[in-house]
């Protein structure tokens, strides 16, 4: 401890350099801790997911509708606990920009899949199945527009109706939420298929993608096949995925956000390297009257070693620890992206062990130049 003043002096000896390596480090460990976080947040994001949740697509393209008669076949597959049609398409209340996603399915088994989800009251489930236009509402929507149990609502959609009409009413039978979830998921209108189906001028008796549910997730891949063998060579094959794989998957098709985090961070760390060594060496070089002065009056040089190296790791853990501070408060900004608000621990930690390990390795050879220096040569400026 009473070494504290003395290395707090070293570091601000030069304000003007300090303040800009510190400026340097806390950029780079901002920029750190946003990309860490999201690729972390997102790889937790697919861990969380449900595997024993299917998803049963076209093998051409996701967007491929798929005939309805589809949906027996599968639930007679052995290992299935339920199955349901997936129609999804959106519609605007009120306002171009109030967008609402609405989720066609055969709803008993659909609440049944998605088994997070709580619907109040108790009966809506039942009730949304003998009314044809009825409507259970996610809290977030019911929340926002002020929806609740007896209202009636119209959505302006792209999705014709066969009177030629854009307007699909729904009167509101239920609400529900997902309560472990801190993301948006409770932001959809489940209505029933047979609505939509009868109603819409075309895609009759099709669907986007059919979910499904096995009773034992450790099976859900020979689950997962035997659905796509039965379909096999006939003229609408399917592929099926778990909720992981498919998440995996999108994010695969738009980005490899593994790549670009290393490339971006292996970049930036590499050229903050280099950086930093270069203005620790030029504070060696100024500094070498006062380092013969501590050798003259008894500082060693392992102690003249581990002086420098503490400078280095103090302003690097300080520097760091700023940087991954305002990482966490920029991260929530991407929630709708990743579905957490928070930095995970683990980026934490791994940020402050690179800013122990930048520290050691730009000030090393600074520390081992200081504690060689010899007394004459240094006070005679040589």
């Amino acid at each position: 401890m009473k070494y504290l003043p003395l290395i707090w002096s070293g570091i601000w000896r030069k304000r003007s350099r300090t303040v800009l390596m510190l400026l340097q480090i806390v950029s780079a460990f901002t920029l750190f801790g946003v990309l860490q976080g999201l690729s972390s947040g997102i790889k937790q994001a697919i861990a969380s997911t449900h595997g024993d949740r299917l998803y049963i697509a076209s093998s051409v393209s996701v967007g491929d509708p798929l005939p309805i008669g589809l949906l027996e076949r599968i639930r007679s597959t052995p290992g299935i606990l339920a199955a349901s049609p997936y129609a999804s398409f959106g519609g605007t209340y009120r306002k171009p920009d109030q967008s609402v996603p609405v989720i066609a399915t055969d709803v008993a088994p659909y609440f049944r899949i998605y088994d997070e989800a709580r619907v109040s009251p108790s009966d809506a489930v039942h009730t949304l199945k003998s009314t044809r236009s009825g409507a259970i509402v996610g809290s977030e929507l019911a929340k926002r527009y002020g929806w609740k149990v007896g209202d009636r609502f119209t959505l302006q959609s792209a999705v014709a109706k066969r009177d030629g009409s854009h307007d699909w009413t729904f009167e509101v039978v239920g609400v529900y939420r997902v309560p472990e979830d801190s993301t948006d998921s409770a932001s959809a209108v489940v209505t029933n298929y047979d609505y939509l189906n009868q109603s819409r001028a075309e895609g009759a008796d099709t669907t986007t993608v059919f979910v499904a549910t096995v009773r034992d997730a450790s099976q859900a891949a020979a689950v997962s096949l035997a659905i796509d063998n039965a379909f096999a060579n006939s003229d609408h094959e399917t592929r099926t995925q778990s909720e992981g794989d498919l998440v995996a998957a999108q994010l695969q098709q738009t980005v490899d956000l593994d790549f670009i985090v290393r490339s971006i961070v292996g970049a930036v760390f590499f050229a903050l390297l280099l950086a930093t060594g270069a203005l620790m060496m030029q504070s060696l070089r100024e500094r070498t009257p006062e380092l013969a002065v501590l050798k003259t009056v008894g500082f060693s040089d392992r102690r003249i070693l581990l002086l420098m190296l503490a400078e280095s790791i103090a302003l690097c853990l300080l520097a760091g620890a700023l940087g991954l501070a305002l990482g966490a408060a920029l991260l929530p900004m991407a929630r709708a992206l990743v579905g957490f608000a928070h930095m995970p621990l683990i980026v934490v930690a791994a940020g402050l062990g690179f800013a122990v390990l930048l520290a050691l390795v730009a000030g090393a050879v600074p520390a081992l130049r200081g504690s060689r220096l010899q007394v004459v040569d240094a006070l005679a400026g040589r």
